[in-house]
């Protein structure tokens, strides 16, 4: 079986992909022209999932590591007994850490969404073949309206994600909620 980070770069591949086929057949509509599919931004949209899943995914997992979503909360049947005992006996329940979720979402989506953006304007840049001045001019350009868009979306998908979704189930998650979102950035980046 392929590791947890294989998997997700994988799995966000084939959803942006997707989401810019989407795209494409979107703009051929509006235009009133038959889709001919644009193979370049195809390779370009899959090659940064490709790309930007990788470092996202250890931010999910340092995130959670650092401030953990769930806390174990025994009963004092058993003052004396460990956690992992109580956890054994059926003492034990995992109960949503509300501090620590309140935490990972608003960092997630300052500086992890700030993050994340750059590199996906930066990577879509290179890989359109610009130079280093044009991934500064792409930033200056294209990061407000991204960004502020974004926080349309992104907190309510983030604290859904951080309260109900299985860790090892977030990158899907996400993923799939991005389809959407991959299809605007397709869009807007055009």
């Amino acid at each position: 079986m392929a590791p947890p980070i294989v998997t997700a770069t994988l799995q966000a591949a084939v959803i942006n992909a997707a989401s810019n086929i989407v795209a494409q057949a979107i703009t051929a509509y509006r235009s009133q022209t038959p889709l001919q599919l644009d193979y370049t931004a195809l390779g370009q949209f899959t090659a940064v999932a490709l790309i930007n899943t990788p470092p996202t995914y250890l931010w999910m997992v340092n995130l959670e590591s650092t401030f953990p979503g769930q806390r174990t909360v025994t009963q004092d049947s058993h003052p004396k007994k460990s956690d992992d005992e109580k956890k054994k006996n059926g003492q034990a329940e995992q109960k949503l850490h509300v501090r620590n979720t309140i935490i990972k979402v608003i960092i997630d989506q300052t500086i992890g969404a700030s993050g994340m953006l750059i590199l996906f304007l930066s990577t879509i840049t290179i890989l359109r073949g610009g130079t280093v001045e044009d991934i500064f001019q792409t930033v200056q350009n294209e990061y407000w309206p991204i960004m502020l868009a974004g926080l349309k979306v992104w907190p309510p998908v983030s604290l859904l994600s951080f309260t109900l979704i299985p860790v090892d189930k977030r990158m899907l998650f996400g993923s799939t909620c991005g389809f959407i979102w991959a299809i605007y950035l397709s869009l807007a980046t055009a």
